[in-house]
């Protein structure tokens, strides 16, 4: 249904159908199992919120910060 990829980082979200509701899924590269969350027809609201959560997650730029203090 959905789908978020951030191209920086190559993390992706998915918001699916299952036979009886939803599935928010995360995948990101560093890691070698995604985060995965079902749910039931009637808890699209919260699939939905469970998407944009992680879409905005997802979607963080890592900056790459230098340190206050030289050493």
């Amino acid at each position: 249904m959905l789908h978020f990829a951030n191209a920086k980082t190559g993390a992706e979200v998915h918001l699916g159908r299952t036979g009886a509701g939803f599935y928010v899924e995360a995948r990101h590269p560093d890691f070698s199992l995604p985060f995965r969350k079902t749910y039931e027809w009637h808890q699209q609201d919260l699939a939905t919120r469970d998407f944009e959560l992680l879409r905005a997650v997802v979607g963080a730029g890592h900056e790459e910060r230098e340190t206050a203090i030289a050493s």
